[in-house]
C-alpha cells in the first residue's frame, strides 16, 4: 500500500517565464517558444526503484532513450520542475530527495520525516521534523537561516523563495517565511478538515466545519469567511487563483466561490458528496473522489470546468502521482495493473502500459541532453535488456498545421568563422536555468539552418545561453536576429567552450 502525499501538480506550459526568459534575461513574450520546443513526456520510476523510462504522449508508446544512474525506491511523488531538469519524490523511509536529469545523479534533501513542496517557478523547499528548512535548486541546496520550530503539518511553496508552513497548535498558526530570514506573517487559523494554497502562494483557503475561510497575504490578519450549505470536506484552488472549489460532506455538489467577489457561484451537481478534489493545472477539469467507503470503490468523476459538470467516470485509484493531466489535455491514470492516457475532453483512450500501476509516475516538458541523447539509437539497453530501437511515430490524434518556413540567418563571414578564439559578435535569443531547453531550442533553430550555439553558465546565477553566430560586424548579426522572428539582442563574447565529457 503506497502512502499518501499532498500532490504537487506543476503548471509547465501555464508557469510565467520566470526560467523561460528572453536574450537579456528579463521575461518577454516571445520566450515560451523555449518550452514548447521541449516535448511533453510521462517519465516512469519503478515502484521498488531503478532506471527511469521515458513515454510519449499522448499515446504512451516508449521512447529509445536510456537514462543512466538509478532511482531508489520510491515512496511518493513531490513533482516534476519547470524546466524538466529534475524529479523530486520522498524516498520509502520518508526523506525528501531529487533526481537530476542532466547529471543522472541523486540527491537527499531533507532527512526522514520532513514535509516538501514544489514551487511554480521549480524551487523545492522540505521542512524537517525540527522546523529547519532547506531549498533545492538544480544547481545544489542551501539551509534557510532560521527553523520553524517542531510541529509543522502542511507546507506549500510559492514563487519566489516563499514558504507557507501550518504549525499545529492550540489554534493552529499559519506561517508566511521568506529565503532571508524575513518573517511575513504568523496568524492563528481554526481547525480545518482540508487546507490549500492558491499557486502562488498569495492565498490559503481552510475548509472549516461551517464554511471556507480564506487567508489573504495583504491582509492576513484580516481573513474573510463564506457560509455554506454544508460541511465543506476538500478545497482546490484554480490554476490563476480567482475560483475556489469546495466539496461538501453531506451535499452532492461542489461550491464555487468567486474569490474576488466574496461569493458563492452556481455550484457543479456530483452523483454522491464528495470528500476529495484533484485540479488540472491548465484548469479544464476537476477529479473528485466520493467520501466515506465509496472512496475505496476506485471511481473517480471528471468535472468538465468549461461544462460546469461530470463528463465521466475513470475506475483509478488516487496517489500522489496519479490521476494527473498534462499541459496538453492528456489524462493519465491507474485502471486495474495498468496506466492509461485519456483525453480530458471526451475521456477516450490514447495509449496505455500494461503492468505499470505499480510503479510512479512523473508529467512534464522533458528532452534528453548530454548523455542521454548520445544514447539514443542505441542498441540493448544492459540495465534492463530492452531494446533500444527507435520506434516508428504513433498516428497524430489531430495532424498538425505545418510549421512555416523562416528565413535561414545570414552565415558568418569567413573571417569570423576562422577566428574562434577571437571574441565576437553573436544574436542571443534565450538565456534559461534549464540546460535541456536550451539545447532544444538550439535543435529547433538549427534545423531551421541557424548557425546556433548554446554557451554554458559562467557561474552560479548564470544561465544557459543560446545564441547564433559567431558574425564579424553589428549589420551581419542585426540582419541575422531579423531573420529570426524572435526578440534577440546582439552580445559580443568568446565562442562557447568544448562540450563536457
Amino acid at each position: 500500500m503506497r502512502r499518501f502525499l499532498p500532490l504537487v501538480l506543476i503548471a509547465v506550459g501555464c508557469a510565467r517565464s520566470d526560467d523561460r526568459t528572453a536574450a537579456g534575461g528579463a521575461p518577454r513574450s516571445g520566450a515560451a517558444t523555449d518550452l514548447r520546443a521541449i516535448p511533453l513526456v510521462a517519465l516512469r520510476v519503478p515502484g521498488g526503484g531503478g532506471t527511469v523510462r521515458a513515454y510519449s504522449l499522448p499515446d504512451l508508446s516508449e521512447m529509445p532513450w536510456t537514462l543512466a544512474g538509478r532511482v531508489p525506491p520510491v515512496g511518493g511523488v513531490v513533482g516534476m520542475d519547470v524546466g524538466g531538469r529534475r524529479l523530486a519524490f520522498q524516498d520509502t523511509a520518508g526523506a525528501v530527495a531529487t533526481f537530476d536529469l542532466v547529471a543522472f545523479r541523486q540527491r537527499v534533501v531533507a532527512p526522514g520525516g520532513s514535509h516538501a513542496a514544489l514551487s511554480a517557478d521549480g524551487a523545492l523547499l522540505a521542512v524537517d521534523r525540527r522546523g529547519a528548512v532547506v531549498e533545492s535548486q538544480a544547481w545544489g541546496s542551501r539551509p534557510w537561516p532560521d527553523t520553524l520550530g517542531p510541529g509543522i503539518r502542511d507546507v506549500f511553496a510559492a514563487r519566489g523563495a516563499r514558504l507557507l508552513a501550518v504549525r499545529e497548535g492550540h489554534p493552529d498558526t499559519l506561517l508566511a517565511r521568506t529565503r532571508d530570514g524575513g518573517v511575513l506573517f504568523a496568524v492563528a487559523i481554526p481547525d480545518a478538515a482540508d487546507r490549500q494554497a492558491s499557486r502562488d502562494g498569495d492565498a490559503v483557503a481552510l475548509a472549516t466545519d461551517s464554511g471556507l475561510v480564506v487567508v489573504e497575504d495583504r491582509e492576513p490578519r484580516r481573513p474573510w469567511f463564506v457560509r455554506l450549505g454544508g460541511s465543506p470536506g476538500a478545497v482546490l484552488f484554480s490554476p490563476s487563483g480567482h475560483r475556489l472549489y469546495v466539496a461538501l460532506r453531506s451535499s452532492p455538489m461542489i461550491a464555487v466561490i468567486d474569490r474576488f467577489q466574496r461569493a458563492e457561484r452556481p455550484p457543479i451537481a456530483l452523483p454522491a458528496p464528495a470528500g476529495s478534489l484533484r485540479g488540472d493545472p491548465s484548469g479544464r477539469a476537476i477529479f473528485a473522489r466520493p467520501a466515506g467507503p465509496e472512496a475505496d470503490g476506485g471511481v473517480t468523476w471528471v468535472v468538465g470546468v468549461a461544462r460546469n459538470r461530470v463528463v465521466g467516470q475513470l475506475a483509478t485509484e488516487w496517489d500522489t502521482d496519479l490521476p494527473t493531466v498534462s499541459t496538453s489535455g492528456v489524462i493519465l491514470d491507474r485502471e486495474a495493473d495498468g496506466v492509461v492516457a485519456r483525453d480530458v475532453r471526451t475521456l477516450d483512450s490514447l495509449g496505455a502500459v500494461p503492468g505499470g500501476g505499480g510503479d510512479y509516475w512523473f508529467v512534464g516538458a522533458w528532452a534528453p541532453s548530454g548523455a542521454a541523447a548520445r544514447q539514443i539509437g542505441r542498441g540493448p539497453d544492459t540495465a534492463s535488456g530492452r531494446s533500444q530501437a527507435p520506434r516508428q511515430p504513433a498516428p497524430a490524434v489531430q495532424a498538425a498545421a505545418p510549421t512555416p518556413t523562416r528565413p535561414a540567418a545570414p552565415a558568418p563571414t569567413p573571417a569570423a568563422a576562422a577566428t574562434p578564439t577571437a571574441r565576437s559578435l553573436w544574436v542571443q535569443v534565450s538565456a534559461s536555468q534549464s540546460e535541456s531547453a536550451s539545447r532544444a531550442l538550439a535543435a529547433q533553430l538549427a534545423a531551421e539552418r541557424h548557425p546556433v550555439q548554446v554557451f554554458a553558465p559562467r557561474g552560479e546565477g548564470d544561465g544557459w545561453r543560446v545564441a547564433v553566430g559567431p558574425f564579424a560586424t553589428r549589420e551581419e548579426a542585426e540582419a541575422a536576429g531579423r531573420a529570426l522572428g524572435r526578440p534577440f539582442f546582439v552580445v559580443e563574447r568568446s565562442p562557447p567552450a568544448p562540450p563536457r565529457p
